[in-house]
């Protein structure tokens, strides 16, 4: 599974935009980072919010090739699946994103839980994207 939008507060569709990409094979759903100016794939866990999330199944060949995203939004609530049993999981709990940007998994992390059809891997969850905790 991958993430994707399924409910928005306001009713409007993400717009799609077009930046330039690392070389690599990208697919719908997938959250991506910006690397050196370039999106890039998530390369390990990630406790912090992803700012994009691709919208098309690409193999890039070379690093400047423009891919189609989205900005990651806290208006939207997305779907994806958990990468591993997450035994603690229930509305509430915040999940990192997991290795690869297609799944969550337990850990402090900002995809906040509004719904999940259970606890083991490859079950479907809902959340939105929420601000880190500050050490203050």
């Amino acid at each position: 599974m991958s993430f994707l939008p399924v409910k928005s507060d306001h009713g409007a569709v993400l717009p799609t935009e077009y930046l330039p990409a690392a070389a690599g094979e990208y697919q719908v759903g997938q959250l991506l980072n910006v690397t050196g100016g370039k999106l890039s794939a998530i390369t390990a866990d990630q406790a912090t919010t992803p700012p994009y999330l691709c919208m098309a199944q690409r193999k890039v060949e070379t690093a400047g090739e423009e891919l189609p995203v989205t900005r990651v939004s806290a208006e939207y609530i997305y779907e994806t699946a958990l990468e591993a049993t997450a035994s603690a999981a229930e509305v509430g709990v915040k999940l990192q994103v997991a290795s690869g940007g297609l799944n969550a998994k337990t850990g402090a992390g900002t995809f906040e839980i509004v719904s999940l059809d259970g606890k083991t891997a490859g079950d479907a969850v809902r959340g939105r994207w929420v601000p880190a905790a500050s050490g203050s």
